[in-house]
């Protein structure tokens, strides 16, 4: 590999004799130093081990693509494997490979085109580039290759034994086999590509008496983006085990398991659960974002007063900061944001999570199994015998693992942690009702964050109106602020850029209580939600998520509809 690196003129001989000499101290693999030396990127690497497993090195900048080698493989199936055909005779087809070593690649490319895929050494610039020069004839949506797809099903052009529709026996050979069908193959890949394009959190595979429907949801809405024949169900769902690593011939007992894909020049973490149901299996993936662990509480939407008051509380030595909302209210991603400011080199952080959903670089992740019964309680309890500074805990769901967070929190840990309620108020009369004693809260809690995520507008098809007096009062809109004739909110007509949604992305909604002394005294008095609201709202300035998401629509960030969708309207 030295030798390919040098006569590419990616080092010099000399650099080749500085790294080897290394190696030889280290003991560690030759790319490996190369790249710590800063003498080379790890693409480069890559690159030379696909030339050393006999690959030929090809720039596609230089290269002139017939029509007819390009429509070998079409756009889609290009885009999602980073792969440009380059050559093709009657029996072989020559691609060029953004991943060299990425050999089930070829595997699936050999089952899509009918012929032998070799591979060829590229990179993903090069490979990015040659798929925007050469499929630009090939217009179609993916939506509408997925529907003509299906039409030609529904014609007999795919016969049923070609897609491997038939009566499954348990055999693992033919549901192996079912799953390696060339059309199966595409099906799915489409799927994941239409997703990936469109943003999607999940990835719905729904089987019914006679129908089966794939849905995708987006910006917390279900789209359904196709409907395959029934027939197809049992092949689709067996791909999905394939490339899952699941028992492909257990079909009676639910499964969960964790892949990543790359699909064009992204890579993405999937978590996949099938459930047995009454006509047959349903599927959810969803696709877990890697950028989330990246993103700053700012990014995310937070006010700058909440988020000062965020990082204030986090940043203290001990106690307990609780984040509250629905499930797929971005409770989890609000606490990786957490810990992606406290993640330094010296603090020690560790997450007991069910399961953990984004690996984080330095940090200490545990994954809750109840099955062998390693409850989040259990999992804490050991986690405090590993001297961390921070401690992230999943949920709290009972009164054991509220206790030990508790006590975490009084021994010097900072803890943060979710729990399902539907207010900052009530998520200290939640502690209460799960009987943990009032003067450990008080002790201990030192911050509540209620949150929402509502869709933003487009910003290329909202418009400004009026609202009339009934959705104002329904909005909670204040008196003054009702009689103000210049008062508008913003709507959206849908657009092509938001797919005629009318929303593009989300945004936050918050409430925080800070506890102090005021807070202390009525939660060591067992205090109502609407007790310990008032105080807040009184001497604690927090506003309700109806109010925030009322700024926010008055911002032009978002709807009233929306708003009030996720948010109610409390009176005190």
């Amino acid at each position: 590999m030295g030798d390919i690196l040098v006569e590419q003129g990616v080092i010099s001989p000399l650099q080749l004799d500085e790294a080897l000499e290394r190696q030889r101290l280290t003991g560690d693999m030759l790319g490996r130093v190369l790249v710590t030396m800063g003498l080379c990127e790890e693409q480069d690497i890559i690159e030379s081990l696909g030339v050393q497993s006999g690959m030929e090195r090809v720039d596609l900048s230089k290269l002139k693509i017939p029509e007819e080698t390009v429509r070998a493989l079409t756009a889609d199936v290009a885009k999602f494997y980073s792969v440009i055909p380059i050559r093709k005779t009657d029996d072989k087809l020559i691609v060029a490979m953004a991943d060299p070593l990425n050999i089930q690649v070829l595997d699936d490319l050999q089952q899509i085109a009918g012929i032998e895929v070799q591979g060829a050494v590229s990179n993903e610039r090069d490979v990015a580039a040659a798929w925007k020069a050469n499929y630009s004839f090939e217009g179609d949506s993916i939506h509408e290759m997925l529907v003509a797809l299906q039409e030609r099903v529904g014609t007999g052009e795919y016969s049923l034994a070609e897609l491997g529709v038939q009566e499954v026996t348990g055999d693992t050979d033919n549901l192996v086999e079912l799953a390696q069908q060339p059309q199966i193959i595409k099906i799915v890949n489409l799927v994941f590509l239409e997703a990936v394009q469109k943003r999607a959190s999940d990835i719905h595979f729904e089987v019914y008496e006679d129908d089966f429907r794939i849905r995708v949801r987006v910006d917390g809405i279900l789209q359904e983006i196709v409907s395959p024949p029934k027939n197809l169900a049992i092949a689709l769902t067996s791909r999905i085990k394939v490339i899952s690593n699941m028992d492909i011939t257990e079909r009676r007992l639910p499964q969960d398991n964790r892949i990543e894909l790359k699909v064009g020049d992204t890579i993405i973490d999937i978590r996949v659960s099938t459930l047995p149901v009454l006509h047959g299996e349903s599927v959810v993936m969803r696709i877990l974002d890697r950028n989330a662990v990246k993103h700053d509480l700012i990014a995310l939407g937070f006010p700058d007063d909440i988020f000062s008051a965020i990082n204030e509380v986090i940043h203290k030595p001990n106690g307990i900061m609780l984040v509250t909302g629905p499930t797929g209210s971005g409770k989890t991603t609000t606490l990786y944001g957490c810990l992606n400011i406290l993640n330094t080199p010296d603090v020690k952080i560790i997450t007991t999570e069910d399961p953990v959903e984004f690996q984080i670089d330095q940090l200490i992740q545990c994954n809750v199994n109840d099955a062998v019964g390693l409850t989040f309680a259990r999992c804490l309890r050991s986690i405090l015998r590993q001297d961390p500074d921070i401690v992230m805990v999943g949920e709290i769901r009972d009164l054991e693992t509220a206790q030990i967070a508790v006590e975490a929190s009084l021994t010097g840990h900072m803890v943060l942690s979710t729990i399902h309620t539907n207010s900052a108020p009530e998520t200290i009369t939640r502690l209460l009702d799960m009987d943990v004693e009032p003067f450990l809260i008080a002790a201990s809690l030192e911050a509540v964050l209620a949150q929402r995520l509502c869709r933003r507008i487009c910003r290329f098809c909202k418009e400004v109106y009026k609202p009339d007096e009934d959705e104002m009062l329904e909005l909670g809109v204040p008196k003054a602020w009702r009689e103000d004739p210049k008062f508008q909110l913003v709507k959206a007509s849908g657009c092509q850029s938001c797919e005629y949604t009318g929303y593009l992305g989300r945004t936050g909604l918050y409430e925080m209580i800070t506890v102090d002394e005021g807070i202390r005294d009525l939660v060591l008095e067992s205090a109502t939600s609407m007790r310990l609201r008032r105080y807040s709202r009184k001497h604690l300035g927090m506003i309700t998520l109806r109010e925030a998401g009322l700024l926010k629509a008055v911002q032009g960030i978002t709807t009233a509809a929306e708003v009030m969708y996720h948010t109610d309207l409390v009176e005190d």
